[in-house]
């Protein structure tokens, strides 16, 4: 039954959503951490004044600043995005497959379009609040130069979508990212489906009309039936 391409976009989408929404059901302080860390990510300040959880004290040495790396207000939030990076992009990466031809396909680029997202969250924690980290990286990123070419411009189009969820991910946006993953994956298969512009319109005048209709006959005059 999950060879069926809609069943199984609808088995992940769905058992996904009942294992997050679980989660917060059964742990509610799990939303004060996500609010928190949201809220640090968008204003750069310690925490939002509506938090039900305080900012912690600075650390006073080692130990405790190691422990303060485990706080869970502090990893909660990193675990989700990286989850939700990862969960949301497979159904991106099966519809690459599903919709690419044999010749189109990349193993490579799938490997890629799974990973990316992760990397991307991953990254947003690092330098947030920090604008010595962001120039330092983006230092990094122009001295490693990456020579892939992509195939098609719709592979660009699912590299983007990749890093927007990723992004979206990472500052804790996790129902934009729900709902970016679950249209593109749509709208990704009706345009496959369809075939939607596999042949050019015809248009003549203000008219869109059936191939051949807008070819001139012998008279001159556009069309094979009688004028407007």
């Amino acid at each position: 039954m999950l060879n069926h391409i809609i069943i199984r976009l609808v088995a992940h989408y769905f058992l996904w959503s009942a294992v997050f929404v679980g989660l917060f059901y059964l742990f509610p302080v799990m939303l004060d951490y996500i609010i928190e860390e949201r809220y640090r990510i968008f204003t750069g300040g310690p925490g939002s004044p509506e938090a039900a959880i305080p900012p912690p004290p600075p650390p006073a040495d080692f130990t405790s600043g190691m422990l303060a790396e485990l706080d869970p207000a502090r990893i909660v939030p990193v675990v989700i995005a990286l989850v939700l990076s990862f969960v949301l992009t497979l159904p991106l990466a099966w519809v690459y497959g599903w919709t690419r031809s044999a010749g189109k396909y990349s193993q490579s680029f799938a490997h890629t379009l799974l990973v990316i997202p992760v990397a991307i969250a991953l990254v947003v924690f690092l330098v947030k609040g920090s604008l010595a980290l962001a120039f330092s990286l983006a230092g990094i990123v122009a001295a490693v130069r990456f020579r892939s070419a992509l195939k098609q411009p719709m592979d660009a189009v699912y590299m983007f979508m990749a890093i927007g969820i990723g992004l979206a991910a990472a500052t804790q946006l996790i129902v934009i990212a729900w709902v970016a993953s679950v249209m593109f994956a749509i709208i990704a298969l009706g345009v496959w489906k369809t075939n939607f512009g596999a042949t050019p319109a015809v248009v003549s005048g203000w008219r869109i009309v059936r191939p051949g209709e807008g070819e001139p006959t012998a008279g001159g005059r556009i069309g094979s039936g009688p004028p407007p």
